[in-house]
């Protein structure tokens, strides 16, 4: 009796284990269903992006895949990887997309994916297998196990000029950000932007960007570089004679005379305001232009209070008996400075 009842228990325990076992694999089956596609009638059960699987291997570590959205296509130096179930020699592959936007897929030769979802990869190798009769109800699983980053270089007058990473959809303008924004001694409305592989230069003007002109903010596109210069004589002033900082200072939009001596900090206690001078032209015989201050202080009329070009040397004199030939020589010595700093003495 005992040994009848030992048996029934055992029996009574290989059920429950058997039923267990049943139950875990009924509510396994649809998780992996969903990670596999299956050319079951060639390319009609839809795959589904998740981890890839393949016979007799081990699934891959989650935390080396790359959350995506099921719609993101894949673009040129994204790294995807392989796995048809059952066929070893086809599993656990790794791809990188070439600039042509292809992979070449051992049996299969150079495949196509720029622009397909993992989903339509998936479908897509899964039929060509049939058709050349390859594996015929292939189940093919193809993840995304990193994402391209293209990088823009920003140079010149910039804070930190260099290569920077950058996500789709970045512009022009988060790319001046990357770098530190620009330097004060930056010529806004020069920049360029080219293209990778490209022959030509596309003129930005930033200063424009800045007041609103979206058409200005380019979308950035892997290789890209952006080239901001620095400031030259032509973008210059001057300010001289009996102020308190006498020097060269840059032209910003609309700079006036009194701006300009505003820049220098001002007239020492010996500067004639009432009598400055505008020097334009070449140096060496340079066109005088008195302003009437006079007029400007006593009636407020702004019309003398004239708008600079590059080049201009704004003079506050400090007696009717200025040297004006010593101002000129001065302003040439500066000018030639400037080009010995430009081509590198």
């Amino acid at each position: 009796m005992c040994v009848v009842q030992e048996e029934y228990n055992v029996k009574t325990r290989v059920l429950r284990l058997s039923a267990a076992v049943v139950a875990v694999f009924l509510l396994a089956a649809p998780a992996f269903a969903d990670n596999v596609y299956t050319s079951q009638s060639v390319a009609e059960v839809p795959a589904v992006e998740g981890v890839a699987a393949s016979a007799g291997a081990t699934v891959s570590d989650p935390a080396t895949n790359v959350p995506a959205d099921p719609n993101y296509r894949i673009v040129a130096e994204d790294a995807l990887r392989l796995d048809v179930w059952g066929e070893s020699q086809l599993s656990a592959m790794q791809f990188q997309v070439t600039p042509g936007g292809t992979i070449n897929v051992p049996y299969l030769g150079e495949i196509e994916v720029a622009g397909l979802t993992q989903t339509e990869i998936a479908e897509k190798i899964a039929r060509m297998l049939a058709e050349q009769d390859i594996v015929y109800d292939a189940k093919v699983q193809i993840t995304l196990i990193s994402m391209h980053k293209p990088q823009v270089r920003v140079l010149g007058a910039v804070t930190r000029p260099g290569s920077w990473d950058f996500k789709d959809g970045d512009t022009v303008f988060d790319a001046i950000g990357f770098a530190g924004s620009y330097r004060e001694d930056a010529m806004l409305e020069s920049a360029t932007l080219t293209h990778k592989d490209a022959d030509h230069q596309i003129p930005v003007d930033i200063k424009k960007l800045l007041a609103g002109d979206m058409s200005q903010n380019h979308t950035l596109t892997n290789g890209d570089v952006i080239y901001i210069p620095h400031e030259e004589y032509n973008n210059k002033i001057y300010v001289l004679g009996q102020v308190n900082r006498p020097g060269q200072y840059s032209l910003k939009d609309n700079t006036t005379m009194l701006a300009a001596i505003s820049l220098a900090g001002g007239a020492t206690e010996k500067g004639s305001i009432r009598d400055t001078v505008l020097m334009r032209g070449d140096p060496a015989k340079p066109e005088r232009i008195k302003a009437n201050f006079g007029k400007l202080f006593d009636t407020g009329d702004m019309s003398q209070d004239l708008v600079l070009n590059p080049g201009d040397v704004v003079v506050v004199p400090d007696s009717k008996k200025f040297d004006w030939q010593k101002v000129a020589s001065v302003v040439s010595t500066m000018v030639n400075l400037s080009y010995l700093r430009r081509v590198g003495f």
